[in-house]
């Protein structure tokens, strides 16, 4: 039996390596789905904001990453705004010819923290279009910020 005692203890080291791994897989899988589910969610804001709100207004593009995503930029939320047959108008529209506003998150990844791992999860593009509203013109004519 002496010459056993070191046995527990590799044994433990090698399960538990493996368990824990299984925990913290587990852990990072949970919140990459909640990462994606605020971005879904956070698109659908964008998009909402965006039929309110003036053309091009900054306060659209901050109102996706409302969670604060690590690593999320302005540069991962495009804005479209589109005639009544739902083509792109550019960069930029004029407010008599938008029907449609449609807010989409391209080229996200989340990193995930699996020790032993270095696993990359890369977020499918989200995409929102709805039908433009105020576009932030009051009805006295006055363009109200967001």
């Amino acid at each position: 039996m002496k010459k056993m005692r070191g046995t527990y203890m590799v044994e433990f080291a090698i399960s538990a390596s493996v368990l824990l791994m299984l925990v913290f897989g587990c852990i990072e899988m949970c919140r990459g789905s909640y990462t994606l589910a605020s971005l879904q969610e956070g698109t659908r804001r964008g998009a909402r904001l965006a039929t309110v709100c003036p053309l091009n207004d900054p306060a659209i593009a901050s109102a996706v990453n409302f969670m604060s995503n690590p690593g999320f930029t302005n540069a991962n939320v495009q804005i479209n705004y589109l005639d009544a047959n739902g083509a792109s108008l550019g960069i930029n529209p004029t407010f008599s010819s938008v029907y449609y506003v449609q807010v989409s998150v391209v080229n996200y990844t989340i990193p995930l923290a699996i020790p032993g791992l270095s696993a990359i999860i890369t977020s499918p593009s989200y995409a929102v279009t709805l039908p433009s509203q105020s576009l932030g013109l009051s009805n006295t004519g006055v363009t109200t910020p967001c």
